[in-house]
């Protein structure tokens, strides 16, 4: 981990230096319906029917994120400094998902900008993205005090990272929380997440 990847800022204007933080889910071997979006201009992305993916909607005049199973042809995808129209959009059954944990929540893939999350928290990918803060700020903290090739987190060759999993099963919570102050929100979670780390030995 620590793989340093590209990403494009929200409003797609800046190319952002990121870094993966883990990989949160790894199924090598399990065959998975995907949606491939291609652009008028030829880059095209892959996803998983439930993976977020940032487009751009006409009508309302705004970046949202939409699983990819809800993105039509009416949307464009996000490129730097751009947004461009797709082309067409097919389904087909790949072997094979990962999914990586980055500083931003984004990650540039052929150029297009998508999320790193899944609609299978069943909050917006912003929520996410903050509820995990204390796992960044805890990446950061240990890459300042041990070094840069420092992983702090146990790497998983296959299935759902234990942290993932932590964040699925408490996600009822996690949505009653995120309502509340963030400072009172992010305290509530780290500790949560020091307690179930202390119990799993998660940390390395």
């Amino acid at each position: 981990m620590g793989d340093p990847v590209w990403s494009i800022s929200r409003d797609g204007n800046s190319l952002v230096e990121d870094e993966i933080i883990m990989m949160m889910h790894n199924e090598p071997n399990i065959t998975t319906l995907f949606y491939t979006f291609k652009t008028i201009d030829g880059h095209e992305v892959s996803l998983t029917d439930r993976h977020n993916i940032p487009i751009f909607d006409q009508q309302d005049n705004k970046i949202k994120i939409k699983r990819a199973s809800l993105v039509t042809r009416e949307h464009y995808l996000i490129m730097l400094n751009r947004k461009i129209k797709i082309a067409n959009i097919t389904l087909n059954n790949q072997i094979g998902y990962y999914s990586p944990l980055t500083l931003t929540g984004y990650l540039l893939v052929n150029n297009i900008s998508i999320s790193v999350f899944s609609d299978s928290y069943q909050v917006s990918s912003d929520t996410v993205q903050f509820v995990f803060l204390p796992i960044r700020l805890y990446y950061r903290l240990t890459r300042w005090i041990y070094g840069n090739n420092h992983s702090p987190f146990i790497e998983i060759k296959e299935g759902l990272h234990p942290i993932a999993q932590f964040y699925k099963d408490y996600q009822g919570k996690l949505r009653f929380l995120v309502k509340s102050p963030k400072y009172i929100c992010s305290t509530i979670i780290i500790m949560m997440l020091i307690k179930f780390i202390q119990t799993h030995a998660l940390l390395k």
